[in-house]
């Protein structure tokens, strides 16, 4: 103790990695004045701080040392803490220091060359600025060490300008579970949140419907009326983001995009049953099954919609009340080739079924696309239709379509959407057809709870009956919906169609042109969370160059929905 005295005022210098300003300065309050006697820093006790080391040293560190072995040796595999603090200095030698000097000798090379790696002078500069605790994961294997004739390292980090202030702790989150349940996960997405929404579910809901018809029929001279009810209880099962696809603004979304961003996939199915007050021979049971599914990785987008409808209802076309079965599918596709530049392969079936009057038909079609986002609010697009049309009764026909698109988002409340081109229609034994096509779509919500639809269009319709392969529609449609008081809803629907038919090559007197005019006013509230009711009527007239296809009819229903 008495070499430890006569050393009393030398300085020392520190390197600190865990320790708190209050701990530094009792510690050089220790070494600067030992106690004399038995005690911590008595002749036979030694200092042990295995979370504060402290290696005391005769003499200034060499120049150069080899540290690779002792990096070796201070990986955690070896045991060995490599986050040391070091205080080399020069003191007299003692009996407590001898005992201390081999293990003082390795903790001091495994120092230096931390200290050398992590630009230590720096932070040796203001002792009192602490540094973030590093954990030796932290340790770069691959870091670059000092060259052996001691130059500077060109790949080694230059030092820093300022001492490290202490950097606040990063919060470790558990990783998200993904379900394995999930049909499509979207692997671009991947968050908790995001996977709180991918899950099995399902949807209950029922229809009751109450209808008063002036003319069932749809017949120019004796109209007959009657009353018809029906209930129609269903579910739908699915996986994903599927229940706002089911109902909600959000189907309004297909007029423009035919994505909805989602990954989900469900199964509808609503049976239904109807009986008429005086026409009972007419009462039906009827089916309606949906499947619809959407999947989408970073780049391509698959969507797959499949449907299947029987009902009995008048159809303008054949000119009488029918049973009809319908069949629809779809498999579209989009392959996002840059942030502007996107392709689109989609493949469409329909197929009409008639109980009675009407020709059954099959539609095949192909529909390519080509678009391109030239600014931030206009998509442009190119588009050709390879299209087959099959008929029990009459030719067949094939026809082709070249197009163009325009899609103009002004902003979040207003879309406009601008399709155009020509089609080439070929019937079997028949004359070649060109038409002109066109549709005009235009969403608007100025407010909240108000809603704004606009169409405009021109397209071929096959036709249902032996008297014409095709007709082209011409017509606009407008509605306009609005939500009061979050729970009252107004519908307003207007719509004009002029139908020109063509027909058979060789037929004569046989033309045909109708003009349809339709208005249907409409109400609903909400009863309850899970239920709301529907009071709506409709006007629908006919005016046709063929007699037999005229009509007015009227109709009034109340309807209620049920969502669970």
């Amino acid at each position: 103790m008495e070499e430890d005295e006569e050393g009393e005022g030398e300085s020392f210098r520190f390197a600190m990695t865990r320790s708190s300003r209050s701990e530094y300065a009792r510690v050089d309050r220790v070494l600067r004045k030992p106690p004399v006697g038995p005690g911590p820093m008595g002749k036979e006790s030694r200092l042990r701080r295995p979370s504060l080391p402290i290696v005391f040293g005769e003499a200034d560190p060499p120049a150069h040392l080899d540290f690779t072995p002792l990096l070796m040796a201070s990986s955690p595999a070896a045991g060995i803490n490599p986050l040391t603090v070091a205080v080399p200095g020069t003191i007299s030698a003692t009996d407590s220091m001898r005992e201390t000097s081999c293990l003082g000798t390795s903790v001091f090379a495994t120092v230096t060359l931390l200290a050398c790696a992590a630009c230590p002078l720096p932070l040796m500069a203001k002792p009192s600025a602490p540094v973030p605790a590093v954990g030796p994961a932290a340790i770069d294997p691959a870091a670059p060490l000092p060259s052996a004739d001691g130059a500077p390292n060109p790949d080694a980090a230059p030092p820093l300008a300022e001492p490290v202030a202490e950097l606040p702790a990063t919060p470790v989150t558990a990783l998200p579970q993904i379900d394995l349940t999930n049909l499509f996960p979207n692997q671009g997405e991947i968050s908790p949140a995001r996977f709180n929404d991918q899950h099995f579910g399902y949807v209950l809901h029922g229809e009751g419907l109450a209808t008063y018809e002036s003319n069932l029929f749809i017949q120019p001279t004796g109209a007959q009326h009657d009353f018809t009810f029906r209930i129609s209880p269903g579910v739908a099962v699915g996986w994903g983001e599927f229940k706002s696809e089911l109902f909600g603004p959000e189907n309004f979304r297909h007029r423009f995009d035919r994505y909805s961003g989602k990954n989900y996939l469900y199964v509808d199915y609503s049976p239904s049953y109807t009986w008429y007050a005086d026409h009972s021979d007419l009462d039906t049971f009827d089916h309606a099954a949906r499947l619809e599914g959407e999947w989408n990785t970073q780049h391509f987008t698959f969507g797959a919609r499949a449907s299947y409808v029987t009902q009995t209802a008048p159809v303008e076309d054949i000119g009488t009340r029918v049973k009809q079965k319908e069949l629809t599918g779809a498999l579209t596709s989009r392959y996002d080739y840059s942030g502007k530049t996107s392709f689109e392969v989609n493949g469409f079936y329909d197929g009409l079924r008639y109980d009675g009057d009407g020709i059954n038909s099959s539609e095949w079609r192909n529909e390519d696309w080509m678009n391109y986002q030239i600014s931030p609010k206009v998509k442009l697009g190119v588009g050709a239709t390879l299209a087959r049309v099959d008929r029990e009764l009459g030719a067949s026909q094939d026809y082709e379509q070249a197009r163009l698109r325009a899609i103009y988002e002004a902003s979040e409340k207003l879309t406009v959407s601008l399709t155009g081109g020509a089609e080439w229609r070929q019937t079997d034994g028949g004359e070649d057809r060109t038409n002109g096509i066109f549709e005009l779509d235009l969403a608007w919500s100025p407010f909240d709870g108000t809603y704004v639809y606009l169409q405009g269009y021109r397209r071929s319709v096959t036709g249902n009956t032996d008297a014409s392969d095709y007709y082209v529609a011409t017509g606009v449609l407008a509605q306009c919906r609005q939500r009061l008081f979050q729970r009252f809803y107004f519908d307003l629907t207007l719509q004009y169609q002029n139908a020109d038919y063509q027909v058979p090559e060789g037929s004569v007197g046989l033309t045909r042109t109708d003009n349809l005019f339709v208005v249907r006013p409409g109400v609903g509230f909400d009863l309850a969370s899970w239920a709301n009711c529907e009071i709506s009527g409709e006007y629908r007239r006919n005016d046709s160059t063929d007699a037999q296809r005229g009509f007015d009819a009227t109709t009034a229903m109340v309807r209620f929905n049920l969502l669970f």
